[in-house]
């Protein structure tokens, strides 16, 4: 059976620092489950588990690559889990996984695909909903975007104007900007890439942007800095453009945090686990009557992890990206 590990420690991420390597399939232990690999999320905080070899699961101390997965159970020795059952845990990135029944939760029968626990439903949602309650975004506001057409910034967008809010955006592309506003409900998305970046930025803000959602770093938020409206509040949710590289970021309008009275919150989704509860049941009842649309990028095979989770990091795909078995 072939698994995917890291060879060695690394600061700056490439293609040559993964490995698929033949493991020998696991069995079910007392108190155990084996489960079949149906989706591999591909999530950007693990990269930094894999520059280091340190994360949440005991198992990468030999650079062996775990992550959020969904599957089917084919093998129970666990009271509570039945063969068939569809369950979300941590696991190795390959085809099957023995894992203790108490680490997993089971998924509802209504929830289909099974993947949006993975995504709308599960960490990049719930991140979504936290990082603007904690804004304390309100009707009549400007909110700003970065990684428009993200699996957090579509949902986060979506929320915002359901609460009716002015939302604006910047992605990778003109394709992911129509898109932003076509069918997520931006008011304007704009290039990251383009040249007059901050003056198109300035005449879709308006009077200014209350709440920026920060998804990409420095560039980025560098172009919103002068927007921010006086006392504005700053959500750092990710750092997407940093994730390949160790490199210092750098901030030409750093200066504009004073003059405005601006803050900036950093936070950790999994640091707020009261809050999940009315997250999921905003989210699951959004999604369930069609109002909240999800979005997933699908890339079939095991032998395509690595390369997609690179790409992933490199901006490519829209919303959740996974790896289908």
């Amino acid at each position: 059976m072939k698994s995917w590990a890291m060879r060695r420690p690394t600061a700056n991420l490439t293609i040559d620092d993964f490995m698929l390597r033949d493991m020998p399939p696991p069995e079910a232990g007392d108190g155990e489950i084996l489960v079949e690999t149906q989706y591999i999320s591909l999530d950007p905080y693990l990269s930094r588990a894999m520059k280091s070899w340190k994360g949440e699961h005991p198992g990468w101390a030999d650079g062996t690559i775990h992550g959020r997965i969904v599957g089917a159970v084919i093998e129970s020795r666990f009271p509570g889990l039945s063969v068939g059952d569809r369950v979300i845990g941590i696991g190795r990135w390959q085809p099957v996984n023995a894992m203790p029944g108490q680490a997993v939760q089971l998924i509802a029968p209504d929830i289909d695909p099974p993947s949006l626990v993975l995504g709308a439903l599960g960490r990049s949602g719930i991140t979504a909903w936290v990082g603007l309650h904690l804004s304390g975004l309100k009707a009549g506001e400007t909110i700003l975007i970065s990684a428009a057409s993200g699996p957090v910034g579509s949902v986060a967008a979506q929320l915002a104007k359901a609460r009716g809010c002015h939302v604006i955006g910047t992605a990778g592309g003109e394709a992911k900007c129509r898109h932003a506003t076509d069918l997520l409900g931006y008011d304007a998305c704009i290039d990251h890439g383009a040249a007059d970046l901050e003056d198109r930025l300035k005449a879709a803000a308006g009077e200014g942007v209350d709440v920026l959602f920060e998804n990409v770093g420095a560039s980025s938020l560098d172009a919103a800095l002068p927007l921010m409206r006086p006392r504005g509040r700053i959500m750092l949710c990710g750092l997407a453009q940093h994730y390949l590289t160790e490199d210092p970021m750098l901030l030409r309008n750093f200066k504009y945090l004073l003059y405005s009275e601006l803050s900036l919150r950093a936070f950790i989704t999994a640091n707020y686990p009261d809050l999940f509860a009315p997250a999921l049941e905003e989210l699951r009842d959004g999604i369930l009557s069609g109002r909240l649309l999800f979005e997933e990028t699908i890339i079939d095979g095991l032998d395509n992890a690595a390369d997609t989770f690179l790409a992933m990091l490199g901006g490519e795909g829209i919303g959740k990206r996974l790896i289908r078995l």
